[in-house]
């Protein structure tokens, strides 16, 4: 059986072999991207540019680009070479003031090793929107956190600052594959009885190539523990969770999506308010948490 080393090394080759798969899914679901980009701008400080951001795991940056866009420096990092290589491609094609500040290579397990020390507790915004639900173990995935955690400056102590910077932490739920095998192929549930019943545990999903190899590999996360997770490593009290597709999970968005001008905000709107609900965020697919420093600068 792989490592969980092993399975994200695999994972990192399938996208470096199909790396404009990933660089088109954001397109195809442009409800997620919208949810989420505006639960970014919505927690950074109002009327301010060149932001510290720090993408990490951000695949061929879509946020990283509407990020720097808006006048932010952001650092991208991903595992990928080959999403990175469409990265810098897309940066070269742009005025450098649209182009992310950085484009490095790295893993968000081991962020120290690609960030300078002196840039821990520095940065605004952390973005961690992709590896979570690719990395295979809970100690790994935990680790992750803790080393995206560590990049976000805290508060300042002062009166007129009531919060340091924000982690943006990204999962897919444990739901969202049941929703997607029921639009595919829902005779596999029968079918696969021993696989789903060890889903239901731990929530991996292996898929194998022809030959029963395992080439590609994601977790899918309980909704209920993502902010219980994000609190008990960060020690903060509060988090806010925000479900990225609101109400339109597992595949609804498709004709959504085709939509341009005011009927595709009237349905981003409705989104982000069934997403932001207190109960609603879990009804989607793609589910961010988000946290903020509270601690002051010692």
């Amino acid at each position: 059986m792989a490592t969980p080393q092993e399975l994200h090394a695999l994972t990192s080759q399938q996208y470096n072999e199909h790396p404009e798969v990933e660089d088109d899914r954001l397109r195809q679901h442009r409800i997620e991207f919208e949810v989420t980009l505006r639960t970014i701008l919505g927690r950074l400080p109002p009327g301010r540019t060149g932001l510290k951001i720090l993408d990490v795991g951000g695949g061929t940056g879509p946020y990283s680009f509407a990020l720097a866009a808006r006048g932010h420096s952001v650092t991208l990092v991903d595992l990928s070479p080959g999403l990175l290589t469409l990265a810098r491609e897309r940066a070269a094609s742009l005025p450098p003031a649209s182009q992310p500040a950085r484009i490095l290579q790295g893993d968000a397990t081991a962020l120290s090793s690609v960030i300078p020390a002196a840039e821990r507790g520095t940065y605004d915004a952390v973005l961690l929107l992709g590896p979570l639900y690719h990395i295979m173990s809970p100690e790994l995935r935990e680790q992750a956190i803790r080393e995206a955690w560590a990049m976000v400056r805290p508060r300042a102590d002062d009166d007129r600052e009531e919060r340091g910077g924000t982690l943006f932490c990204a999962w897919v739920s444990r739901w969202a594959h049941y929703r997607d095998v029921a639009t595919r192929d829902p005779g596999r549930l029968a079918r696969k009885k021993d696989f789903y019943a060890k889903h239901a545990r731990d929530g991996d999903y292996i898929r194998l190539d022809e030959n029963g190899d395992p080439c590609h590999a994601m977790n899918h996360e309980m909704p209920a523990n993502m902010p219980l997770m994000l609190k008990r490593i960060t020690g903060e009290e509060h988090v806010k969770m925000v479900g990225a597709e609101g109400l339109l999970a597992g595949g609804l968005d498709k004709l959504v999506n085709e939509l341009q001008g005011e009927e595709f905000e009237a349905w981003v709107e409705k989104c982000v308010e069934v997403g932001s609900d207190e109960h609603g965020w879990m009804l989607s697919d793609h589910i961010v948490g988000v946290v903020s420093k509270t601690a002051p600068i010692l």
